[in-house]
């Protein structure tokens, strides 16, 4: 078994079919979509360098395992082989994502005096190994994955005056950072917008803008393809703050839908707190139903 960091771009899609592979053999059970991982990696942790955060374990059959740490996060994504769950290397596995979630948090400053994981509910042998290694449960599920079949599907139709396209390219980077950064108060700017765009996975062509009667982005959302199971994923999804309940949102994801299918993508997926009861609402307008939740996990950091 060999233990290394990300090291190149074609890692990605070495990660990429480990997981499309995975989540066939166990009806997605434990696994996140493909399109999940250039997501949390460049742009949920887009600070930070990929080979610092991610781990991969390889053996004769290729990719055993992979470890992904999200400092900011406090947590991490970690993914072991069908055939090895259970064994001596996702115990290996997990007491790395402890132990290097502990130290990132330490040496980028992270405030809190925890840190967090999951386990999908009936992922029996996850929940068995973080109870051993000392982790505590934190109490009912705090993330759903909603899933809908791509049949029969609505037209989107937007407000007047607004209409849906895909960016034109990095030269749109500004106009993107500013309607994510409005739609969730986050920290986008045109420089990492660019990289983002520039990193291996992304394609203008599966991230979708809501086009203002005034020119701007009212609401967005990035698309990604798992052709091996011809299931589609929304990650993420925003409306920009300045044009919310006009109903943008659901017009979108309608839009997505159509266009997935029009890709051969059968399914479709996205994730929200349980919490978030409005994100949750949309999406069930929108034909999608409640299909993995999520038992969260904490340890003293």
């Amino acid at each position: 078994m060999r233990k290394r960091p990300f090291q190149r771009d074609s890692d990605l899609e070495l990660l990429q079919n480990f997981n499309a592979e995975a989540v066939a053999a166990t009806d997605s059970l434990g696994y996140v979509h493909p399109g999940d991982i250039p997501h949390r990696l460049y742009s949920g942790n887009k600070l930070y360098d990929p080979s610092e955060v991610m781990t991969l374990w390889e053996d004769e059959k290729g990719v055993a395992a992979w470890v992904l740490v999200s400092p900011r996060f406090k947590g991490f994504d970690a993914q072991v082989r069908p055939d090895l769950r259970g064994g001596e290397l996702e115990w290996e596995v997990l007491r790395h994502s402890t132990n290097e979630t502990k130290a990132l948090k330490a040496k980028y400053a992270i405030e809190g005096d925890e840190i967090l994981a999951d386990a999908f509910r009936g992922d029996d042998i996850r929940h068995e190994i973080l109870l051993e290694l000392g982790w505590k449960p934190a109490g009912e599920p705090d993330y759903v994955i909603n899933r809908a079949t791509l049949e029969e599907l609505e037209e989107p139709v937007f407000p007047d005056g607004y209409s849906v396209r895909s960016p034109t390219g990095v030269e749109e980077a500004a106009a993107l950072a500013e309607v994510h950064s409005a739609s969730f108060g986050s920290t986008w700017d045109e420089v990492l917008y660019r990289k983002l765009m520039e990193s291996p996975g992304y394609a203008p062509e599966r991230e979708f803008v809501v086009v203002a009667p005034g020119g701007g982005f009212a609401a967005f959302t990035v698309t990604w393809h798992d052709h091996r199971n011809r299931m589609g994923l929304f990650e993420p999804v925003g409306t920009h703050k300045d044009h919310r309940r006009l109903g943008l949102g659901k017009q979108l994801i309608r839009y997505g839908m159509k266009r997935m299918a029009k890709e051969g993508m059968t399914s479709a997926i996205v994730a929200t707190f349980v919490s978030n009861k409005g994100a949750q609402g949309l999406y069930e307008g929108c034909g999608f139903a409640p299909w993995y939740e999520l038992d969260p996990f904490t340890m003293p950091a």
